[in-house]
């Protein structure tokens, strides 16, 4: 058995993630540098959709896939929702939901529902990403995840689990069950758990996370469709962290193709 997942970037946005600014101060070279280091599609943030043609046109013509939309709860207020179509967009990942209770996390259901049938109407299906307080149990024992997983359904919701806030919240494996059969999108990101926000750019494999155990895990809930690199802070060297991190996850394919055989 092989390993079918995708290779995908995670730009950031606000000068944040493995790219810093490089791709809003310069998106075709950007992108010729993301094609020639292995990866097949991008997760966009915000801040690259301020031209929208420009953006699809210059992924379609290094046949970069456009896997998702990532945009935080707060931005929903002035969302342009006809984004979603416009760029062909399968996914819209949110993350940053208010689930500081059960009463907020519960709260937060009647338009989470509106902005997944929205998303639908656009062609495009909503995916819940964690960072560590959605796998952080509540006072009455479920985590977040558990219960915006229980009060939806998979045709409302799909998850995205981040490895390295899932290690951050203490138990990677209950996200994952969490979140079985509805979570074929997976964060790879590394860096260290007891301080998630240290300023460092971690090359996958550097810092504190069982990447290839959570790998692994992920793999044992159900089939994983895409793999998305992604780093919390800028990278000093763009080119080399990109081929960097795209070979440890290939290494990550690999392992497990190995296993299966």
């Amino acid at each position: 058995m092989t390993s079918h997942a995708r290779l995908v970037l995670q730009t950031g946005t606000q000068g944040y993630g493995i790219l810093g600014r490089h791709a809003e101060n310069d998106l075709e070279g950007t992108l010729d540098t993301v094609l020639e280091a292995g990866y097949g599609g991008l997760e966009i943030m915000s801040s690259l959709l301020e031209d929208r043609p420009r953006l699809r046109a210059a992924c379609a013509e290094r046949g970069l896939e456009l896997t998702a939309l990532h945009l935080f709860w707060q931005e929903l207020d002035d969302f342009d929702w006809s984004a979603l179509a416009e760029l062909g967009v399968g996914r819209l990942i949110l993350s940053g939901l208010p689930v500081a209770s059960e009463e907020q996390t519960l709260g937060c259901l009647t338009d989470l529902r509106r902005h997944s049938a929205r998303a639908r109407r656009e062609g495009a299906r909503v995916l819940l990403h964690n960072h560590a307080e959605e796998g952080i149990p509540l006072p009455g024992g479920s985590t977040p995840f558990e219960i915006l997983a229980d009060e939806t359904d998979e045709k409302e919701v799909g998850f995205v689990v981040d490895l390295h806030w899932a290690a951050v919240a203490g138990d990677t494996a209950r996200m994952l069950k969490a979140t079985a059969g509805r979570c074929d999108y997976l964060h790879i990101k590394d860096g260290l758990t007891a301080d998630p926000q240290d300023p460092r750019s971690f090359d996958l494999g550097t810092g504190e996370v069982d990447l290839l155990g959570g790998w692994r895990q992920a793999l044992g809930a159900g089939p994983v469709d895409i793999a998305v690199v992604e780093r919390a802070m800028p990278a000093p060297d763009v080119r080399a962290a990109l081929h960097h991190d795209a070979d440890f996850v290939r290494s990550l394919f690999a392992a497990q193709d190995g296993a299966a055989e």
